[in-house]
Order: C-alpha cells, then structure tokens, then sequence
C-alpha cells in the first residue's frame, strides 16, 4: 500500500490543500487546523452552520495563509503579531487561543453575514484529548477530535458503488488517503510506519452531515449520510474512516510505502 493523498486544512471547516509531504506532530499535520473561525461567545463556526464555509479556498506560502472567496481574497500572516487571548470552545473543550486581527475577522464576518473572530492556535495554547487506548493523551489542534483521519481508497470505492451520482472524496475531510484494495481495513489496523512516522489508529470516525456538503458548491443533500447508515452505521452513529495519533513524528510522502503493524 501506498499513500495517495496527503491534505492539511489550514482554517477548521474551510478548504483544504493536497500537498507532497508533510511533518507529523502530537497536534496533527503543520499548519493543520491552525486558524478557527469563533461566533461572539467563542463557539467554534463549520460547515454544519455555514456551508458556505466550503467555498473558502486556502494556500499557505512561506510566510502568509492566504484565504480566497468568491474572487477577493485576504492574507493572514503565519505568525500573528497580536498577542490577545480569546476563551474558545470547541465540542466540550474551552481553551485560550490567540486573536489574529479586527481587520481580519472584519473581512469574515462581512463575507458569512455574521459577527465572528479569527483565533490562532500558538505553540503557547494548549488542548489535550484524552484517548481510549494508548498512547492515552495527545495534544491536538483545532480539529473535532483527533488530530490526524486516514481514509483506505477501497472504502471510498465501495461507498461510490452504492451511491447514484459520484462523489468527491474531499467531502470526508481525511488528512491521510491510502491505496488500498480492502474496504474498511483500516479499522483493523493497530499502528501504521510510513516514512519516518509512526500513526496510531484509535477508533472509527463517526461522521456528521458535513459529509453531504459538495465542497465545490457548497450545496448539500442528504444522500451520502444516508447510504453510509445502510450498511455502516452502529449504536446510532455512521462511521467512516479511522481516527489516528501521532506516536513518532517523521515526515510523509505522496508515494510512500505503509508498513501495517510492523509487516
């Protein structure tokens, strides 16, 4: 098996960015789920709330995230010089995270229709999880739950088979995507050696109705979650796809070979 696709998300709930290699860390792939859209009273914003939040395209060069929307476009610098602190709530997580700028989040709420703020997550702000099996802790970013979701091409090519349109596999939002020719193996595995990383899988992701959003037009329908419930839904939940961690940091490739369990 190989990797096909490696994608980091810079913005929790915008678009994401297919690149050649990246860095593990305990947080997730750098610059992964680094920037957060917050309402007034610092709940974390996605698609669930604001599809329209697919549509937000991102780049990232060497010095500036670049966010684009409907052809105006706004940089963000990769270290912001505000030092503010803002109390952030993501899921059942309150945590401080840095402010970016007024100009900034003056720029999103005009583009959503709505008052939010930008937060940055520094080396300086801390989130933990707590896992169900070892490594039992990891720091994470601003991301749901788990700082890294791997997806095998035979469980999307399964799914596909079922649907009656065709499906872009972005709108399951997987950081890691493998060539893989066993629908679901992934759920199976205990730990994966690729490059000089070393991931841990901890359990299924239970997905949301994220997955109905096409993330090219921001337009949703209730089949993708629908079909899933047919054949992989348990104790009331749809999972799809495997929640993993970090437990030795090197970097991946495009192209490069996944050692299963140590096989």
């Amino acid at each position: 098996m190989k990797i096909k696709d490696i994608i980091i998300y810079p913005v929790k709930g915008m678009a994401g960015i297919s690149v050649p290699s990246a860095m593990t860390t305990n947080r997730g792939f750098q610059h992964d789920r680094t920037w957060m859209l917050v309402n007034a009273e610092g709940k974390f914003i996605t698609q669930r709330e604001y599809a329209s939040m697919a549509l937000f395209k991102t780049k990232i060069d060497s010095s500036e995230l670049v966010v684009e929307f409907e052809g105006d476009e706004i940089s963000i610098p990769l270290v912001p010089s505000n030092s503010s602190k803002q109390r952030v709530k993501v899921w059942r997580h309150i945590f401080d995270a840095t402010l970016v700028s007024d100009h900034v989040d003056q720029w999103f709420s005009n583009k959503l229709n709505m008052e939010c703020r930008m937060v940055y997550m520094g080396p300086d702000d801390k989130r933990h999880k707590s896992l169900i099996k070892a490594p039992r802790k990891t720091e994470l970013s601003f991301a749901d739950g788990y700082p890294y979701l791997i997806i095998g091409t035979a469980s999307f090519d399964g799914l596909q088979s079922k649907l009656e349109e065709p499906i872009a596999i972005n709108r399951f939002r997987a950081n890691i995507i493998i060539e893989t020719t066993d629908p679901h193996c992934e759920e199976r595995w205990d730990f994966i050696e690729v490059g000089g990383a070393v991931l841990k899988m901890i359990k299924p992701c239970a997905r949301c109705p994220v997955v109905n959003i096409n993330q090219e037009t921001g337009e949703s329908t209730k089949s993708v979650l629908k079909t899933l419930s047919t054949y992989r839904k348990m104790s009331s939940k749809v999972y799809f796809g495997m929640n993993t961690v970090s437990i030795e940091d090197g970097e991946i490739k495009v192209g490069d070979f996944v050692l299963v369990n140590g096989r």
